[in-house]
């Protein structure tokens, strides 16, 4: 069975096009899928999908982009969450690419979500654009208490990989990096141990290349293309190949560090 670490199956665009979840899990092979919130208007729809299939880890946290939709009671309202689905926290992080102008409150935000997910020796998706120097400060100064952190779509440099490994950070892959353009950074996701890696499809964005779309798919409204969840396969087909391990090899090794890093959240 494959493992999708990272996706937004909330996000409107995917509930229009696909709604019968169920039955492209079980089409595709997916075993997990982890559904990241990013506010906290969609929490309540994450959480309504992972009723829907057992296949689907729910995860809850406040992105960097919707910081400045958060109510007064932000917190409380994902702890809340938190001790009623035993889930990560994620999508949380830091953003200097879309938003630049207001980073202090970011890493006011971030830190208060770590804090709450170390308090329940929980795992953490992060996301981060063009703040890496400050990410890595943060966890060192702020080490995680869980069973480890995932830097989803990782675009960082080399030169932090070992220094993430050390504070126990695993890396996903995502389609988006199956680009020609993204060769640079393939070569960083080579230098990652295999047992801290894991593949994500990030749908409905990061669309591989369209000779590796297997599950070609459009928004109904605005016709644009979008990422399947179903891509997953293609993505483990081109880290097998890429990595040159078999695929068979390679969905046991994620199967486990799905495992490591998601339990006591999930049971695979």
């Amino acid at each position: 069975m494959l493992i999708d670490a990272h996706l937004h199956w909330q996000d409107p665009r995917l509930e229009r096009c696909l709604p019968d979840l169920r039955q492209i899990l079980t089409t595709a092979s997916v075993g997990m899928a982890v559904v990241n919130g990013t506010s906290e208007e969609d929490w309540a729809k994450v959480h309504g999908l992972g009723k829907q299939s057992d296949r689907i880890l729910c995860s809850y946290g406040l992105h960097p982009w919707y910081i400045h939709e958060r109510s007064q009671r932000w917190l409380e309202n994902l702890g809340h969450w938190l001790k009623q689905d035993g889930t990560p926290v994620g999508e949380i992080g830091l953003d200097r690419w879309l938003r630049k102008d207001n980073l202090e409150e970011q890493v006011e935000v971030f830190l208060a979500q770590w804090s709450l997910a170390n308090e329940h020796k929980r795992a953490v998706t992060v996301h981060c654009l063009k703040a890496w120097g400050r990410l890595l400060e943060l966890v060192e100064s702020h080490p995680h208490e869980g069973p480890g952190f995932l830097l989803h779509s990782y675009g960082g440099p080399v030169e932090m990989v070992p220094e993430f490994l050390n504070l126990g950070a695993y890396f996903s892959f995502s389609g988006g990096f199956m680009h020609p353009r993204k060769s640079r950074q393939l070569e960083v996701f080579k230098t990652i141990p295999m047992e801290r890696l894991l593949l994500e499809t990030d749908a409905p964005e990061m669309l591989p290349p369209s000779d590796w779309c297997f599950c070609p798919l459009s928004d109904t409204e605005s016709g644009k293309a979008i990422n399947h969840p179903g891509n997953i396969r293609a993505i483990y087909e081109f880290v097998s190949s890429e990595w040159g391990i078999s695929h068979q090899k390679l969905q046991e090794q994620l199967g486990c560090n799905a495992r490591s890093l998601f339990a006591p959240s999930w049971q695979l």
